[in-house]
């Protein structure tokens, strides 16, 4: 059971865990500060898009 939710989990996650690993090997130090700010705020997006109030504001922002 716990071994099929982490192969679920990694075949789902598989470009943003290769995206980790490749800002930690590599020389890309420089883009963990935007990503600390884009994906909080990808997330809240995304939540916000549920409540049906705030979608259509949510949508005029892209």
């Amino acid at each position: 059971m716990l071994m099929r939710l982490l192969k679920s989990f990694k075949t789902r996650f598989s470009t943003a865990i290769e995206l980790i690993v490749a800002l930690w090997r590599g020389p890309y130090w420089w883009l963990v500060p935007l990503l600390c700010i884009l994906l909080p705020t990808a997330v809240v997006f995304i939540f916000l898009q549920a409540v049906p109030v705030v979608a259509p504001f949510v949508y005029s922002v892209f």
